[in-house]
């Protein structure tokens, strides 16, 4: 454990758990965090900052608030999460005075790059800042190679902790849903593809998770075309209440345009709800089609009448040995701390 250590982190954080998530995982590798974020966390030491990049002078503004924190809290490390407008402000404010990690995401080395010349020069000048960068997947680390060169990349996710189960929690015949109402995550392609599966098989429901944007609108959508009574909106699940939803659902649906390696799916995995996975190369870094799950064809209904068929049993027992082997909370915790180590005794990551 490391010992008097304190950690700048900065990330989005509202209506997104995955930083307090973080915050939770590395908590033990210093005796001070300070949680930089959108809005203040009600739960831990934290200071507001608008990360906002559309307005020129407003974001140099933010770039001092950002600066003088650093130079109040002088930490030993800042590590940002995600190479878009977070990691730009933070590489900016920062300027090598401390050392920083940088964590991506997906989209913000998958897609941001690819939006203009200035978001790809953006994401290049973030990555280069950095004195170690993680990803949560190989094909993750390739793009950030194609970036910036050949740098050293840490393939590390955040983890699952996987809960005791409850004795005799009886799976259903349900598909679930626990990814945020956005685009990005196609809820409207889930509920539109499983309309005739859901038609034909009045016995089985779809149970949909989450918020966001578009939840008004996706309840409309499903009132239009799935049957009456087959699906239910269950609004943000946590903690236990999620671990449930895995244990009583026998299929976990996830098929967003483009992802890292989903958290949501590592849980499905620990708690043997049977998955169906957009076809992406995070998600063929966890399963293989026909062997551990489904990777979609685009058409859900098609997807989960072949699923019924495979052994459930069988995946079950494949998916609790992969997590088991790759995903459990405390080997990713070693590979963040020996970063945060590595850094400490003066090792070089990326020039």
């Amino acid at each position: 454990m490391l010992k008097s250590k304190s950690l700048l982190l900065i990330g989005g954080s509202k209506g997104n758990a995955h930083l307090l998530n973080y915050r939770n995982l590395i908590e033990n590798c210093f005796d001070d965090i300070l949680l930089v974020s959108n809005q203040e966390s009600e739960q831990f030491p934290s200071r507001k900052v608008n990360f906002e990049l559309k307005n020129p002078f407003a974001m140099w503004k933010n770039v001092q608030i950002l600066r003088k924190i650093i130079k109040e809290e002088q930490p030993d490390i800042i590590h940002v999460h995600q190479a878009n407008a977070y990691g730009f402000i933070t590489a900016l404010a920062n300027r090598g005075r401390r050392p920083l990690v940088v964590t991506t995401w997906g989209s913000d080395v998958l897609k941001l790059p690819h939006t203009s010349f200035l978001h790809r020069w953006m994401v290049q000048y973030i990555l280069k800042s950095a004195d170690a960068i993680t990803a949560d997947a190989q094909f993750m680390s390739d793009a950030i190679h194609g970036l910036i060169g050949k740098v050293p990349v840490t393939v590390a996710n955040f983890g699952v902790e996987i809960q005791s189960v409850e004795e005799g929690v009886e799976r259903k015949k349900v598909i679930y849903s626990n990814r945020m109402h956005e685009s990005l995550y196609q809820i409207d392609q889930i509920i539109s593809q499983l309309a005739e599966f859901l038609s034909k098989n009045s016995d089985w429901k779809l149970h949909i998770a989450a918020s966001g944007t578009q939840t008004e609108k996706l309840q409309q959508l499903a009132e239009e075309k799935l049957p009456n009574g087959s699906f239910q909106f269950l609004g943000f699940q946590a903690g236990k209440d999620n671990q449930q939803n895995y244990l009583r659902s026998k299929i976990y649906v996830s098929i967003p345009t483009t992802d890292g390696t989903s958290i949501s799916l590592l849980e499905a995995l620990a708690y043997g709800s049977l998955p169906i996975v957009s076809d992406l190369p995070a998600n063929r870094e966890w399963i293989e089609d026909g062997v551990n799950g489904i990777i979609s064809s685009g058409d859900l209904s098609k997807d989960v009448e072949r699923l019924l068929l495979m052994d459930s049993s069988s995946v079950q027992e494949r998916n609790k040995t992969i997590i088991d082997q790759k995903a459990t909370k405390d080997s990713n915790r070693e590979k963040f701390s020996a970063i945060y180590e590595a850094i400490f005794s003066g090792a070089a990551f990326n020039a």
